[in-house]
This record gives C-alpha cells, structure tokens and sequence, in this order.
C-alpha cells in the first residue's frame, strides 16, 4: 500500500515531471528504472517521491511501499522482504534471506511493480529488492551521495532547499492572507531561520496554525532569541528535525563524528578544505581528506563554490554536539587554532596586497606571502580574500568573543588594506572597532601602546572612507594622543607621520586645504628625521607626494603639484603595490586637468582602466567624474552617470551632487 504524499507541495514540479518522464520512458523501453533522490534530511526527498510514486501508480501491477529509516520497522533487506511479500499475498514465506529472495523474484517476475523505497543506506540494498520483471521500477530515497548508485547505472535526482519565496509559499499554508500580507517580513525571517528546509517550514507553519492568536512576527522574536533552536521544530514534543541529523550523526565513525561536531564550532556555514585539519588532532590530520568526503556522502556537508558548505540547521546541530561532547577547554583550543589558521591566512595575503608598514608581530617574517607580489599575485590574493571575508569577519567577532585579545587586534589590522581596497568600509568599522576594544585590552595588560595607536588609526580611516568626519578625526587625535607612550622609539615617528596624513585628509574633504598642507608638512618633517627607519622613507614620501599632489592643485600651486604627482606615479609604476599606482596615476591625471593639460585625458582613461581591473570602485568613480568633465557632453554625461551610480551603490552621498551637476542646463557649456 502506497503512503499518501503530503497534500501541500511547493517548488518541486520540474524534479517531478522530469524523473516521471525518465520513468515512462525507462518503462516503454522494458528496462528497470532506477531513480534515487538524495539530499540533506528534511528536504523533502520522501514527499517527492510519493508524489511521483501517485502519479506513475496507474502504470503498474502493484506498488510495493517499505521506509528503511531509524524510525521504521523494516530497517534490513530482510524485514522489508517480509513486509512487500505481505503486500505480494504470498502464500508461504519462508524462513531465511534466500529463500524470501526467491519467492520475491517469482512474484515479481509475473507482473510490473513499482517499488518504492524510503532512506536507504546502500545500493545494495536497491539491488536486492529488484522487482524480476522488465518494465517495473524503483523510486528510493537516500542520505547518502554513494559511488555505487553511479557504479550501477541509478538516475540521481539532488534535492536542494527552497527559494525563499517558496519557503515563505509552504509556511504561510492556512494562514489568513491578510496576516500573510501584513507579516510578509516576520515570514521571511521564520523562513530563513528555518533554512528553507521544507520539514522545518512544515512544523512552524503548523505551530502557526495551531496557535492562530499569534503573530508570525512573535515566533520569529522565540526563534531568534531561542538557543536551543531545534525546541520549536517539534511535533506534539516529538524533536522531529532534530532526530532526522542524530540518525544521521549516529551512523558516522568516531573520527568523522569528531570533524562533524568540530565544523559546529567553524563561525560561518562555508568553509574551505584547508580548515578541516586545524580542526582535528595532529595525529588524525593525515586522514582529513578522506573524513572529511565521508560527511559529503551523508550529504551533511555539500560542495559550494570550491568551498564546502554545511547547512544553517545541520550546523546547528553540529554545534549543539560539540558543546555537549566536547571538553570547554577543548572547544577553546579549537577555536583558538581557527583564529590563528585565519589569522595567518589574512596575513600571507595582506603582504601582497600592500607594502605597507604593518604591526602585527607575524609580519615579522614568520609568514611567507602567499604569492609573488605582482599583478597575478594581487589579483589571486584578493580572490583569495574575497572568497574567504564573510568567515574573516565572522572569525574576528568569534576571537573577540572568546576573549582572544591578541588575536582579535592582529585579524583587524591585517584586514584592512583588503577592507579599503575592496571598498568594505561598514565590514572595515565593524572589525576595526572590535579591534580597537582588544588593543585597548592588550594595552592594560601590557603597557604596549601600539595595537592600540595602530586600532584608533585604521578605524578613524574607516569612519573617514564613509565620511563621518568626526568620528575619523576624534580616533587619529586619539592615536596622536598615544604614540606620545613611545618616546623616541622608530615606530613612534612612523605612526605620527601616518597620523598627520590622515589629520590633512579630513582637513582636505572639508575643504580646509591650508590646514591640511599643514599636516602633509609636519608628516614630511618627521619622514626626513634621521630616526626615521630609512628603509620606508623613500616610500612614504612618495605616498606624501600621492595624496598631497590634488590638494595642492586646489591651492593653485599647479607646479608643486605636478612635480609631486609625477614623482608618485613613476615610484609606484615600478612598486608591487598596484593599487597605489592606480591612485598615483589617477591624482596625476586629476593634477594635469586641474593644470588643463592635453596629457590629462590619456592619464585619466589609464587609471580608470587599472581601477576597473582592481575593482577599486570608489577611485574609479572619482577618476570617472573628473574624466567626464573633460570629454564632449554626451560621452562626458555616460561617465559622471556612472560615477553617480557607483557611489549610490556605496551609500556615498557624492551621488546626489553629480547627477546634479549632469542635469543642470548649462552642462557642457564648458567642453569642446
């Protein structure tokens, strides 16, 4: 007897249509079809396959029905012989394997069935209860991503979670549309807190029902607030959700349980191949790889993007394991070596991005760069970064969290030069203030006051790029205010002359331009102090030269602009740093304008070629502006467009002044 398939289904119609036609067709062709769905518990595999079990029931003799889980009666090939030679009306069962299996086949040679088979473990399992006759046809269900059903010719079918729009379709089941309409937000968050996974949505869209005096918006508050988030997916007190992954943990090996349970402690869903043997004891690590592949056959852990990916719940559940499993000690250790494997990861890439003086003591050589510091190094770097910024940030609040100071400040500083060059600013205030709150606290245990200067520089730059002025200027006087803790240490002349820059910068976007010539003035004096460690000096004179140049355009000191801008350009152009060259080739370009130079237009479209290579949104859109100023109306109206449109993007407020500027009447009176 067939099982009903659930009576509300969603998103699922191509996976049904297309494994019914491979079924008809497998079946007019007189082969044994074999279709196995697999995916993560709670996925819906079973409901799937009843519904096309229904739909191609007409076809057949007899349909043969048998579940395999944990929680069903036939768990073995044998039990569930007994149970489909029942629904055979055979006349006389025997008592061993073999003997059931020789009835099975005479029974099922005679007619066409279509069996149906729930949470199987193995193909072999599959191979067993092989109906005899040509033209029959099995649909199972499995956990499991095993090379055999690939080995034997099994069509796979991988189920993946909902949209959220189907997510938020099967929640809202029942409900009064006016409270859907008004809810639509509350819903989205239940459906997101729920993974999409269509059994978590089944149950709270029950919970809702059933309690119809509540608000959707009320659940959504006890499910974010809950912490034992698996209390709320239970039917009738039965922790359903929870059962299917402890079925599933259960069946692991010890070592691959130890790696499931660790990847709870691992702060973001995603995570790369390179993490997995931090995560284990040395003396496991060899086997990492294989372990590892062991948690994608139980589909607990899915591929993604060259990266690996657990889901929302089942990472739960992981979690929930190791904090129970785990010794406390244990679970710090873990996530101390996860701070510094990233850490360390953070750092072999900042060194190619930058060759800036960074303070963190593993930029003291005990870190190799991850690549050669040219223009592919650069460019796989920041991939590299990238693919890794939301665990980076994650792992930040995670050291902070656990109370690692001196791991929380070192990742703030070594992500900066990616946050800034990738245009990060809100990811650059979040990591830098929980940076500056761990220096602070390495500073009252050790009396060293540069993590701190280090932590209120790059979070006042943080504040400058989205232009909270105030905020950037009180965090550089703040720096200025400690580096006076140095005395006449090397460091302390090279974190002042930094200070100053960045004092001229904010004086600079306010408009103050003598106060802020002021500034680059005193940072050039303490560059030429002898104590300045001569090995950065010709560097950050020409970084002075780079971001002085403009400012002293505005002035209308044209010749000393231009001298310092050319200065900057050609030490960059020959530097590993390529995102200061696009900068030096963009202020040159915007001193030659200023200057009306016929070479200004050419320097410009050079550096807004680099910026777009580097993805250095927010230069690109300010050499874009300066570039269209210069061009024939309509070519010139496309540019500051674009320029608009990027800093909209970046909630800049530069946005509002261009399209401003493009919709005055009198523009383009000025261009040929």
């Amino acid at each position: 007897m067939l099982r009903f398939a659930p009576r509300h289904f969603v998103d699922r119609a191509d996976e049904c249509r297309n494994l019914v036609e491979q079924a008809r067709a497998e079946q007019a062709a007189a082969r044994q079809g074999v279709f196995v769905l697999q995916g993560i518990g709670g996925v819906g595999k079973t409901a799937v396959m009843l519904r096309c079990a229904q739909e191609l029931r007409p076809s057949f003799d007899c349909v043969l029905d048998a579940s395999m889980s944990a929680s069903a009666q036939a768990k073995t090939v044998e039990q569930v012989l007994d149970v489909f030679l029942f629904q055979l009306e055979a006349n006389l069962i025997p008592p061993t394997l073999d003997g059931k299996l020789a009835v099975y086949r005479r029974e099922t040679s005679r007619r066409k069935v279509l069996v149906v088979l729930d949470d199987v473990d193995s193909a072999e399992s599959i191979l067993d209860l092989l109906p005899e006759s040509p033209g029959s046809a099995v649909l199972a269900t499995s956990r499991l991503r095993a090379e055999a059903f690939e080995v034997h010719g099994f069509a796979t079918v991988r189920l993946k979670v909902l949209s959220e729009r189907h997510g938020v379709e099967l929640l809202s089941r029942g409900l009064d549309e006016s409270v859907v309409a008004e809810e639509e937000r509350a819903l989205a968050g239940i459906a997101r807190l729920s993974g999409y996974l269509p059994l978590a949505l089944t149950i709270a869209g029950a919970h809702l029902r059933i309690r119809r005096h509540e608000r959707p918006a009320a659940l959504l508050r006890r499910l974010e607030s809950e912490r034992d988030l698996f209390a709320h997916f239970t039917v009738d007190g039965d922790r359903k959700l929870e059962f299917v992954y402890q079925a599933t943990y259960d069946a692991l090996a010890p070592l691959e349980q130890q790696l499931y349970r660790r990847l709870g402690l691992h702060p973001g869903l995603r995570f790369s191949s390179w993490v997995v043997p931090v995560l284990l004891e040395e003396s496991d690590r060899p086997f990492a790889a294989d372990t590892l592949f062991a948690l994608h056959r139980w589909t607990l852990v899915v591929e993604s993007d060259e990266q690996h990916e657990m889901h929302s719940l089942i990472h739960l559940h992981a979690r929930g394991l190791a904090n129970g499993h785990e010794h406390p000690a244990d679970v710090a250790e873990i996530r101390r070596r996860l701070a510094e494997a990233y850490l360390d990861y953070a750092v072999a890439r900042a060194l190619v991005l930058s060759g800036r003086r960074q303070f963190g003591p593993r930029f003291d050589g005990r870190v190799a760069p991850a690549y050669e510091a040219d223009g592919d190094g650069h460019r796989r770097a920041v991939a590299d970064l990238e693919a890794e910024a939301a665990n980076l940030r994650q792992v930040v609040e995670m050291a902070s969290a656990a109370g690692f100071a001196d791991l929380t400040w070192q990742l703030a500083e070594a992500l900066t030069n990616f946050f800034f060059q990738r245009s990060r600013y809100a990811d650059a205030i979040a990591v830098q203030t929980l940076g500056l709150s761990a220096a602070r606290e390495m500073h009252e245990e050790t009396g060293d006051a540069r993590p701190l200067i280090v932590l209120h520089t790059e979070l006042g730059k943080a504040y400058f790029a989205a232009y909270t002025h105030d905020k950037a200027a009180g965090q550089f006087a703040a720096a200025a205010e400690r580096i006076a803790e140095l005395g006449e240490e090397p460091d302390a002349l090279t974190m002042l002359a930094k200070t100053f820059v960045w004092q001229g910068l904010v004086h600079n976007r306010m408009g103050e331009y003598e106060a802020a010539i002021e500034y680059f003035a005193r940072s050039a004096e303490l560059v030429a102090n002898p104590g300045f460690p001569g090995r950065l000096r010709s560097r950050e004179q020409r970084l002075l030269d780079m971001n002085g140049a403009p400012i002293l355009a505005k002035l209308g000191r044209l010749p000393e602009a231009l001298a310092a801008a050319e200065r900057a350009a050609a030490h960059f152009a020959s530097d590993a740093d390529r995102h200061n060259y696009a900068k030096s080739l963009a202020n040159l370009g915007e001193v030659l304008a200023a200057a009306e130079d016929s070479r200004a237009e050419e320097v410009l479209r050079a550096a807004l070629v680099l910026e777009q290579e580097l993805k250095l949104v927010d230069f690109e859109a300010h050499t874009a502006a300066i570039l269209g100023r210069l061009l024939p109306p309509e070519e010139g109206a496309r540019l500051i467009e674009h320029a608009a449109a990027v800093y909209e993007r970046l909630a800049d407020q530069r946005a509002a002044a261009l399209r401003a500027e493009i919709e005055d009447p009198r523009w383009g009176e000025g261009t040929e």
